[in-house]
């Protein structure tokens, strides 16, 4: 199964990492990025272990950090549409495709 990260959530991504680097450490930045990773790995084991979020769209949560991948996946693939805080804009992704 490939996965394939819109720019927009690629750009989410690197933000964070970014964000944790500049406002905590470089460790709290590699933990991020790692839990993200773990994130990613256990949703090509199971595609259907979001929570569904629309009627195509699904959420699947962070172990450490209040993030969560939103993602849309078929038989072979997943597209990653954001890496969304939980607490900020909820939704705000919906439109994106």
């Amino acid at each position: 199964m490939s996965v394939v990260f819109l720019k927009s959530a690629q750009a989410e991504l690197d933000a964070a990492v970014d964000y944790y680097a500049g406002h905590a450490s470089e460790r709290v930045a590699e933990a991020f990025l790692q839990d993200a990773l773990h994130t990613r790995q256990r949703l090509i084991k199971h595609p259907e272990i979001g929570i569904a979020v629309s009627k195509r769209l699904r959420a699947l949560a962070f172990r450490h950090f209040p993030y969560s991948l939103i993602y849309r996946h078929s038989e072979d693939t997943i597209s990653i549409h954001a890496i969304a805080h939980q607490r900020r804009r909820p939704g705000y992704w919906a439109g994106r495709r």
